[in-house]
């Protein structure tokens, strides 16, 4: 199966819900995981930006699923993933690899 395909079922699952939330009880999280698992790298930017869209809430976590999320996305270069950010959703993905990407740069001057 390619990116193409791996990224539009999960976009079919949804974005992840909170794991405190009633919804996680129903969410696909075992076929959703396996198909984050199953992604080949580098990816394109435009499925690194569906991926960071499909995390939970800010502040939030989905059982630890969202750090694949965070890994797949940081594929691509830093330059890259900065402009994917401003178009992305606000979700605890988008928030980790900010996050990430700020501690990396600080850490370099």
């Amino acid at each position: 199966m390619d990116n193409t395909t791996i990224v539009a079922r999960l976009q079919k699952i949804g974005p992840m819900p909170d794991s405190d939330m009633s919804e996680m009880a129903t969410f696909l999280l075992e076929e959703f995981d396996h198909l984050l698992q199953q992604l080949t790298k580098p990816l394109e930017p435009a499925h690194a930006l569906v991926l960071i869209n499909l995390g939970p809430p800010p502040d939030t976590s989905a059982y630890e699923v969202e750090w694949a999320l965070v890994h797949a996305a940081e594929s691509l270069p830093a330059e890259e993933l900065y402009g994917i950010l401003l178009l992305a959703n606000n979700t605890e993905v988008k928030r980790l690899i900010e996050t990430r990407l700020k501690n990396s740069y600080s850490s370099l001057t």
